[in-house]
């Protein structure tokens, strides 16, 4: 059995969930068409966006390849400082 997240961990993820789905809407863009685009299933879009699921660095490419921004803009959470 897997070991529990942390709460850094667990807001971590919210954290990059909020960011996917802020830019995906930004797109004009449905879980379903991103994950189309990104080969990904529309159901892996939405556990990441609900901060549910953890995804693998591999779908994380294909997910900024998908919506053509960089890697790092997945990263990027308003507000937050240089050092976070």
């Amino acid at each position: 059995m897997p070991a529990p997240t942390s709460p850094r961990l667990a807001e971590l993820r919210r954290q990059f969930g909020l960011r996917l789905r802020d830019v995906r809407e930004g797109q004009g863009l449905s879980q379903e068409r991103l994950g189309e685009l990104a080969e990904v299933d529309r159901k892996t879009i939405n556990r990441i966006e609900n901060g549910m699921y953890s995804p693998r660095l591999d779908n994380v490419f294909q997910i900024a390849d998908a919506l053509d921004i960089p890697i790092k803009e997945l990263f990027t959470v308003r507000g937050a400082s240089p050092n976070e």
